[in-house]
């Protein structure tokens, strides 16, 4: 080979090697991962759930009831939902469950103040009428388990921050085998991000939180850091931040209950709008965190452009097929590991379709979300909302 395709594949497999370092470093910190004891009754700290919801009529109600069939003391929590300028039913659900149940309390907002994020804004405004300690945010689509609250409450203490857990798409019917495939390729892609959340987060290393199942401080917004209202999503990295860097823990919860499930996307199509709505927000994350992002990234795509190099010299090939097997044993080890740790069932054979798009599937929204736009509750954005 030319001396520039060695400097290319030398290249490639110091990246190659970051990769390797950096799973092994994730996998030490989830063998450290342990569920918390559960607290009783009469140690429980009063809690506040926040749900922000706009055009949810069609999962709403099953949020809420799963909410307040908590194995909770009813008057240690409310439950608050911001319902954020909906204009499908969701309004009319929310004030039918409001009259069954009565510690549930409705904020309607008519209107968002242009160049900031409608979520933020509807986050803002609802921590306003919060009046506990701790808050747990989730999203309108989720289910909870019975004793999700109670996970969270025990892991409560003065120098907790923030906490997230495992957010799983759950889907129980299927109109095709293809459907059922993509799907669950898709629940293992979103459960590759959990899973490196929780290794990294406890050595330490927050890099984001699932803002669908997390907890966290209200005294964390006593300052305009937690929320960069001007970013349209990552509300959810941001809080976690915010923690750290005040000298908080901050946890990923391992406790069976603690897992949400959520309504997965309809479409590919919809999938891939979801994850560049995920990916615009990287690049405004702490500065470890871009490294990292940036190495996978590149990593990522040397696996896709290194084939091409094969028109110069077809040497190459053999070791374009080295990194494809790094990759792949890597990813196999550690979701292998990680889901079992988890007691989550997968199928090999997906697992095994998703590896082979996964490095292009990433590139891509890696891009679209930093250069491109997305769709998101009807309104198209990019990563930053102009004044």
């Amino acid at each position: 080979m030319s001396l520039s395709l060695y400097i290319i594949v030398a290249v490639s497999y110091a990246l190659a090697g970051c990769y390797v370092l950096y799973i092994l470093y994730f996998l030490l910190g989830f063998r450290r991962l342990k569920a918390p004891a559960l607290k009783e009754d009469a140690d429980l700290p009063p809690l506040s759930v926040l749900i922000c919801a706009r055009n949810e009529e069609a999962v709403i109600e099953t949020c809420v009831r799963s909410v307040f069939a908590q194995d909770y003391p009813g008057d240690k929590f409310r439950v608050l939902v911001v319902n954020d300028r909906s204009e499908d039913r969701t309004a009319q659900i929310l004030e039918k469950l409001a009259a069954e149940f009565h510690s549930l309390k409705l904020l309607h907002l008519n209107s968002c103040p242009k160049g900031i994020s409608p979520k933020k804004h509807a986050i803002a405004r609802g921590l306003e009428y919060c009046d506990t300690e701790f808050i747990l945010a989730t999203d309108a689509d989720a289910r909870h388990d019975p004793q999700w609250l109670r996970s969270y409450a025990s892991l409560c203490n003065e120098k907790l921050g923030a906490a997230t857990g495992l957010s799983l798409f759950r889907k129980d019917e299927f109109r095709s085998a293809w459907e059922r495939t993509w799907q669950s390729m898709q629940t293992l892609e979103a459960l590759s991000h959990n899973v490196v959340i929780a290794g990294a987060m406890m050595n330490g290393f927050v890099i984001t939180a699932n803002g669908n199942n997390m907890m966290y401080r209200k005294s964390l917004f006593n300052s305009n850091t937690a929320l960069k209202n001007n970013v349209v999503t990552g509300d959810d990295s941001d809080i976690v931040y915010e923690a750290q860097s005040r000298g908080y823990d901050v946890l990923f919860n391992a406790h069976p209950a603690s897992v949400v499930r959520l309504e997965p996307e309809s479409g590919i199509g919809a999938v891939v709008n979801q994850r560049v709505r995920w990916a615009s927000h990287v690049m405004k994350a702490t500065l470890p965190v871009r490294i990292l992002g940036l190495s996978v990234f590149l990593f990522y795509l040397s696996t896709l452009l290194l084939p091409f190099l094969a028109f110069a010299d077809s040497a190459v090939l053999y070791w374009w097929g080295g990194l494809w097997l790094i990759k792949a044993a890597c990813d196999f080890a550690y979701m292998s590991f990680t889901l079992h740790k988890f007691r989550i069932p997968y199928n090999f054979g997906h697992l095994f379709l998703m590896e082979l798009v996964h490095a292009l599937f990433i590139v891509w929204v890696g891009l679209a979300g930093t250069f491109g736009r997305f769709t998101w509750k009807g309104t198209e954005y990019q990563k930053t909302m102009k004044p």
